[in-house]
């Protein structure tokens, strides 16, 4: 998974020059799961990203944080993202759907446990760029981890995005 993040980050680098940088918050009904199926908490997790985006590629450096009752998962991640053709939704601003890999490293707690360990997963979303400097991002995001504690994240995200 690393190696494909880094693949697809040389390529959206390769353009670097024809992209624009953002900044941004996200906001996500979030799953964690740990290493039991009895082991899951469900809540709200929020974060924040910069990245830069182009045409075709999209490249985010994230923070995201959960915690809710005796869960905690705080998670740092890189996501690489394919975006397809764009097309206007309505008259005042366009849709563009994308999908995308993303790797990481989370830290779990849970009750005594706390664990350390790489994540990695996939996502799928469309970006609606409501005017010109904003976009907002709706999406799916599911991570797999490492830790033995610490099975799988899953997040319906709703990120709001700034281009400078």
């Amino acid at each position: 998974m690393v190696l494909l993040c880094t693949v697809f980050g040389n390529m959206a680098y390769a353009d670097i020059s024809t992209s624009e940088t953002f900044i941004g918050i996200e906001i996500a009904s979030t799953e964690v799961q740990g290493e039991q199926p009895s082991m899951t908490s469900d809540g709200i997790s929020y974060g924040v990203r910069v990245g830069a985006q182009n045409e075709e590629w999209r490249t985010t450096i994230g923070f995201n944080h959960y915690d809710k009752d005796q869960y905690a998962v705080e998670k740092l991640y890189l996501s690489i993202d394919y975006l397809f053709f764009k097309y206007d939704a309505l008259e005042d601003f366009t849709a563009q759907p994308y999908l995308g890999v993303n790797t990481g490293y989370a830290n779990y707690e849970q009750g005594g446990i706390d664990e350390n360990g790489l994540v990695y997963g996939a996502q799928a979303g469309v970006i609606l760029n409501i005017i010109e400097q904003f976009d907002v991002d709706l999406s799916y995001r599911y991570s797999l981890s490492s830790a033995d504690a610490f099975d799988h994240e899953s997040d319906f995200l709703l990120g709001l995005h700034y281009h400078f």
